[in-house]
């Protein structure tokens, strides 16, 4: 059998002259030690826990970007409408206005082809005086599963 002495009994601050002890001993004291025990009990039960939590906060960060990214498109968008001459320099206003955007705010190329663009207004022309316009603009998320929809109306002028 495996022999060990004097340095088990020097670390722990005790001498051990003349005593040996086995291996399965010391493997025995060592594992009823409970040093590190609260360590390993933290992971063990923890990460657990934490990995849904982590994946669940980084797609709601994911959808609110998106959502944030949307109002803000419709918003802009719609100004860029109203302040047209007529509804065919609008509509084109307000297309640029929503690319342009989308790129400053970050949105990727493909991500940009997806963005959904529809105008609606009480009339048949909308650019007339005292109109309401609405733009709505919808973005599928990355995954396909979540649409993200915003609506901006604003009144055209009625000097115009």
């Amino acid at each position: 059998m495996f022999d060990v002495r004097g340095k088990l009994g020097l670390q722990r601050g005790k001498l051990c002259k003349g005593k040996s002890e086995t291996y399965p001993a010391v493997l025995l004291r060592k594992l009823k030690n409970e040093s590190g025990s609260a360590v390993v009990e933290f992971v063990a039960l923890a990460l657990p826990l934490f990995v849904p939590v982590i994946i669940f906060l980084s797609q709601f960060a994911a959808l609110s970007n998106d959502e944030f990214i949307v109002r803000t498109l419709a918003r802009e968008s719609v100004r860029a409408y109203i302040l047209s001459a007529n509804d065919l320099s609008a509509t084109l206003n307000a297309r640029n206005t929503m690319k342009t955007g989308a790129r400053e705010l970050g949105l990727k190329e493909e991500r940009i082809k997806d963005l959904d663009f529809t105008v609606d207004c009480a009339g048949l022309l909308c650019i007339t005086p005292e109109n309401k316009v609405e733009i709505t603009i919808t973005l599928r998320s990355q995954d396909g599963k979540r649409v993200s929809t915003a609506t901006a109306r604003e009144t055209v002028s009625p000097w115009v």
